[in-house]
């Protein structure tokens, strides 16, 4: 049996993905699970919450790999628990595989993922590997993709990776610097304001944020390895089963040999086409520094509280517990 990274799934009310995911970690050697799970928002869901444990607690005690458990005692909302829990994570491990309880994938994206961990290790402007692959490379071949943007449905990253990510977002400043040059800057920049000033409850924006604004990259695998398949009604923002979500996982050839370093033209190409395909960025969002405060000033905030100190209220366990304690 190979052995792989220690696993993190930042959970909420879906035990049936979960239980998919058990086989798969016990076939690529997982000895350490992570389970940081988001508090219910009323006491229908609770109860609901404790029979859902309980039933993953009964089909945990068929693998020999160690699960660790941290449910929260207060609903934090999507940024708020994705923060905390690869906080709580990595106080443990010096490198991991994070996944949320909505995703489908097989065995090949923990090898993929545990490949690049060690290939890309040393590799300052990557920080972080990705399953996801929404266009395929021409002629089937099997060379790496890399990009700016951030595809977080299944990654891994490092320890210091982490911390460096994590400085960097909640030390940047909500103000923006001058006109933006680009549609693309405007966008993301008009968005991590909006996440990290409570406007909005996304994790994921001040990331893409930074990693443009700091040319940092994510490797993307030459095929689609982890689905979206979280379109229902505990989904933030999934809630329509539209593209790219329920994309097929497919399969890829792993082998011994290094993956070879970033190639600029490949980074260029696939930006474009998330910017304008996923993201659907156009001209006018050059603009939203003009008309968002305007937007803004009519619409009401998410929370009252920065992102940044909602992270900083919840005290994050500096011991591990087991599921079955």
């Amino acid at each position: 049996m190979s052995s792989s990274s220690a696993v993190l799934v930042v959970a909420y009310m879906r035990d049936e993905h979960i239980l998919k995911y058990l086989p798969i970690f016990n076939s690529e050697g997982v000895t350490d699970l992570y389970i940081a799970l988001d508090a219910p928002m009323d006491s229908a869901l609770s109860l609901k919450q404790d029979a859902m444990l309980a039933n993953l607690a009964q089909h945990f005690a068929k693998y020999d790999f160690n699960v660790w458990l941290w449910s929260r005692e207060q609903n934090l909302g999507p940024a708020v628990s994705v923060y905390t829990a690869i906080d709580w994570f990595f106080q443990f491990e010096p490198e991991g595989i994070i996944l949320e309880d909505d995703l489908h994938f097989d065995t090949d994206f923990l090898k993929f993922a545990n490949k690049c961990l060690s290939d890309f290790k040393e590799e300052g402007q990557v920080w972080m590997i990705s399953g996801n692959q929404f266009f395929e490379n021409p002629n089937g071949n099997q060379n790496l993709r890399f990009s700016h943007y951030p595809l977080i449905w299944g990654w891994a990253t490092w320890r210091e990776k982490w911390l460096e990510i994590r400085s960097s977002i909640v030390t940047s400043d909500v103000k923006s610097l001058g006109f933006p040059r680009s549609p693309q800057v405007s966008f993301w920049r008009i968005g991590r304001r909006r996440a990290l000033t409570g406007k909005i409850d996304a994790w994921d924006i001040p990331l893409v944020s930074q990693m443009w604004q700091k040319d940092r990259l994510c490797v993307l695998p030459p095929k689609n390895l982890v689905s979206n398949v979280g379109a229902d009604s505990h989904s933030t923002h999934t809630a329509k089963p539209e593209w790219p979500l329920m994309q097929p996982v497919k399969r890829i050839e792993i082998t011994d040999q290094k993956y070879a370093t970033v190639v600029l033209t490949d980074v260029c190409q696939i930006d474009d086409l998330l910017s304008s395909k996923f993201y659907k960025i156009k001209f006018r969002h050059l603009f939203l520094p003009i008309y968002a405060p305007v937007v803004d000033f009519f619409t009401q905030r998410k929370f009252n509280e920065p992102l940044v100190n909602r992270i900083k209220s919840v005290q994050i366990p500096e011991n591990r517990v087991s599921i079955h304690e």
